[in-house]
């Protein structure tokens, strides 16, 4: 009996990160670029809430940014700051005359509480015809733009995610590097699959005329993850998504620095992922499949099975990472997956004690969670 669930426990789970490294894999290929000399307009938006410690690397990486000003704009919405954000932000006007401030004096109710109300704003004011999102904690690649706009040659396409690096070479920091990539990569293979199971909203794009489609934030239910429901409207509709995996398509972020930043960050996730429906069923009971494997072992000690569910995790973790790593030109990472795999396996049996608290805490806000009567698909 233990053995039988042992072996189930390891079949399973390797399929399924059989599934997400093919769909993975798949997505990288669509998503390679041909020649595209197009430069349409574009608007970059970013909002911002008390970022003065953070936005100058943000707007100094802009200035870098290998795109025709002409066929640019970036705005920053200031989203009731309260420190010197929107000062720091007028004092780059000068050296970026395509940037723009606009501000926010009052909180927004209903579906464009929070983060989702700023990009709203920033969203309705903009010319572009191909919106980019940021954050003011992000620094941009020089080719960002380019990398993105690229990808709409292809008429069809309507949104385009692509990973999101983490700054820092600390322990921390690599564990929470390698922890996104792996998430993107699962991300990436849902796009291919058109199950859309998240990205990371400080860097995607969409189409102006796609967004106005769905209508935008104001007609999308409010959730603390408003970047999977914009993916999910955008998929509802039919539209083609992309996943991009280059170095050019990339901006880099900071990582949490406590642990109880950390613990908030994952606790958003976790009520966020509720969106996912039956699809975060399979997820947690393919990983619980998982762990009853692990109990199985250790009750009867089974050393050599124990040895050998705990080695094919390792090796599942392998196989997602090592490929987007050495693309994203972050093989020194590699080293690190091993005890981040360890390490983020003894989270995984927390992360569902996160969805009992239903205060959400961001950018010193608090959001009170709703409990749906019913499932979303």
């Amino acid at each position: 009996m233990i053995e039988t669930l042992v072996i189930c426990s390891i079949v399973v789970y390797a399929l399924r990160t059989f599934v997400m490294v093919w769909g993975s894999w798949r997505e990288r290929q669509l998503g390679k670029p041909s020649a595209n000399d197009t430069v349409p307009m574009v608007s970059i938006v970013i909002p911002a809430r008390n970022e003065e410690q953070r936005i100058r690397r943000c707007l100094e990486s802009l200035l870098r940014l290998d795109y025709p000003r002409e066929c640019l704009e970036i705005i920053v919405v200031n989203d009731r700051s309260s420190d010197r954000t929107a000062e720091i932000v007028a004092s780059y006007q000068a050296q970026l005359p395509v940037l723009r401030l606009v501000t926010i004096d009052a909180s927004n109710e209903g579906n464009l509480r929070g983060k989702a109300g700023a990009l709203d704003v920033g969203i309705a004011t903009a010319r572009g015809t191909i919106i980019l999102l940021t954050d003011a904690d992000c620094a941009v690649h020089p080719r960002w733009v380019r990398a993105h706009v690229a990808q709409y040659r292809d008429g069809m396409v309507a949104m385009v995610c692509a990973y999101t690096l983490i700054a820092g070479t600390d322990a921390f920091a690599r564990y929470q590097a390698v922890e996104w990539n792996t998430t993107h990569t699962m991300a990436s293979a849902g796009v291919f699959f058109r199950q859309y199971l998240g990205c990371f909203g400080n860097n995607m794009s969409i189409r102006r005329d796609v967004y106005d489609t769905i209508g935008g934030y104001r007609a999308i239910p409010f959730s603390v993850t408003e970047d999977l429901a914009l993916l999910q409207a955008v998929g509802k509709y039919g539209h083609t998504i992309r996943y991009l995996c280059s170095a050019e398509s990339s901006v880099e972020t900071e990582p949490c620095q406590t642990i109880r930043e950390y613990i908030r960050q994952h606790q958003r996730w976790v009520h966020g992922g509720r969106q996912l429906g039956w699809r975060a069923y399979v997820f947690v009971a393919t990983t619980s499949l998982y762990w009853l494997g692990i109990i199985a072992s250790l009750s009867v000690h089974a050393w050599g099975w124990l040895l050998a569910i705990l080695g094919m995790r390792i090796l599942a973790d392998l196989a997602l990472n090592i490929p987007p790593l050495r693309i994203l030109g972050r093989a020194w990472l590699i080293p690190a997956v091993v005890p981040t795999t360890l390490a983020f396996g003894v989270l995984e049996v927390l992360l569902p004690l996160l969805a009992l608290s239903r205060s959400i805490r961001w950018k010193d806000q608090v959001f009170v969670t709703v409990r749906s009567s019913h499932r979303r698909g």
